[in-house]
């Protein structure tokens, strides 16, 4: 066999494949690691308003711009390409609340009382930190979109399947099957079986796809008229997210040093640090809860509740010794306190979270009592006050009533439907206490 024939047959490498399938390996197993090795880091690539929620931001501005251009040049694909064009500018907008925290606008009354996370978007009128008959059929909907264009779609065109191939014809772009690990995955993390931040993994995984999806048909296009070369593809994938990380870098840097978003952006951290080592402690990784909470101190030693949160990651993990250094002096600051004024509430029962972790049941039982009866007379003698209910129930959370201090909240919440807290205890509540 000649030269010429030898070449012939060997197939022309899919480097656009491969850059995708690396890109993809890599992400994965960075999430992976973080998640297990880093929660910090982890943090920052999966909470709001911090580097990775960035990324995602400039990842959909990228199939934007590449859709609009795909507009203006192709015919076949042309609704196709400005309908996404259209979603994604509506995705990028409520990413970042429409500017809201960039520009430190406050939330209208509206959006204060009606939407989940009082922000100034859409979607969190309907979907937000708690699961909802609505958000659970979006999800669905959207996992059943995903595999069914992502994978099962390009798998029929290919195999001729003629429903595949007239919608192929008639407008509905083929997705080339290496981005199909991102759209299974991404439909995965949708479902949150981890109830870990997937969501936003997601979000990520999806907004790459779309990005790469958006690129493979310009570049074809680009082909068609004698324009495309071969590693040219590759060559612009590596372009597109390194542009995306660097502008992702660029905005979270810019709002860590602004004056009037850096407070924000600490608020947020603190915020994920919480949430993440619930997280950690909810699945037994004492070592990463920990962590968070010895973080979390380290801005507010003097706080009670960190302090038995991070006592009983040392209880669990048998170090005796430093769970009663942290237990005790949970306590001993609570005392002061009690020392002054025996009768609040919030001293009480954290006075008896305290001593019912150390196993002083008869102290715990008695502090308990004595939150209760102040509680309840400060219902009696404020009922209009909608901190009263509050206190209530979380007495009655503490004592194991949980229906009846779901109906308190739910007081507290009628008459003051804008604060976050009372809003934060209802919903508790509907999940059982469960942290989330």
């Amino acid at each position: 066999m000649n030269e010429p024939q030898r070449n012939a047959i060997i197939p022309e490498k899919d480097w656009a494949g491969m850059t995708a399938t690396i890109f993809f390996v890599g992400i994965i197993s960075l999430f992976i690691v973080l998640a297990a090795k880093f929660p910090q880091g982890y943090l920052f690539a999966t909470y709001e308003d911090l580097p990775g929620e960035w990324t995602q931001a400039f990842f959909f501005a990228t199939t934007l711009i590449i859709s609009l251009l795909l507009t203006c040049h192709t015919h076949t694909n042309r609704l196709f390409f400005a309908l996404l064009a259209l979603a994604c500018f509506y995705v990028v907008g409520e990413e970042i609340s429409w500017g809201q925290r960039l520009l430190s606008l406050p939330s209208p009354e509206f959006f204060q009382r009606h939407n989940l996370q009082q922000e100034l978007n859409l979607h969190n009128f309907l979907t937000g930190p708690t699961a909802t008959w609505k958000k659970r059929i979006i999800e669905i909907c959207l996992v059943a979109g995903l595999i069914g264009y992502g994978l099962l779609y390009p798998l029929l065109q290919r195999r001729g399947n003629r429903l595949a191939q007239w919608l192929a014809d008639h407008g509905l772009p083929v997705p080339p099957l290496y981005l199909s690990p991102y759209f299974v995955t991404g439909a995965l993390c949708e479902v949150r079986l981890f109830s870990f931040n997937e969501a936003e993994i997601a979000e990520l995984l999806i907004a790459m796809a779309l990005a790469f999806l958006t690129l493979h048909h310009f570049l074809l296009n680009q082909k068609g008229q004698g324009h495309a070369t071969q590693w040219l593809p590759a060559t612009a994938m590596v372009g597109i997210v390194f542009v995306c990380l660097i502008g992702a870098g660029s905005v979270s840097w810019y709002c860590w040093k602004s004056a009037g978003l850096h407070e924000q952006m600490e608020n947020r951290i603190t915020a994920g640090q919480k949430k993440f080592a619930q997280r950690y402690y909810r699945y037994g990784d004492w070592q990463n809860a920990a962590a968070l909470y010895e973080a979390l101190l380290s801005k507010d030693p003097d706080n009670r509740a960190l302090l038995r949160s991070l006592a009983q990651t040392y209880k669990e993990t048998g170090d005796e010794q430093n769970f009663l250094a942290t237990n005790g002096k949970a306590i001993r600051l609570d005392m002061i306190h009690y020392s002054r004024d025996p009768r609040q509430i919030a001293v009480n029962l954290s006075l008896f979270q305290s001593f019912q972790q150390n196993g002083k049941e008869e102290k715990a039982r008695l502090h308990l009592t004595r939150a209760m009866q102040e509680s309840r007379d400060k219902v009696l003698l404020e009922p209009y006050n909608a901190g009263s209910f509050y206190w209530y129930g979380q007495c009655l959370q503490a004592s194991g009533d949980t229906a009846a201090a779901k109906e308190q909240f739910a007081r507290a919440v009628s008459m003051k439907p804008t604060s976050k807290k009372y809003l934060q205890a209802y919903r508790k509540s509907l999940q059982g206490g469960k942290k989330s």
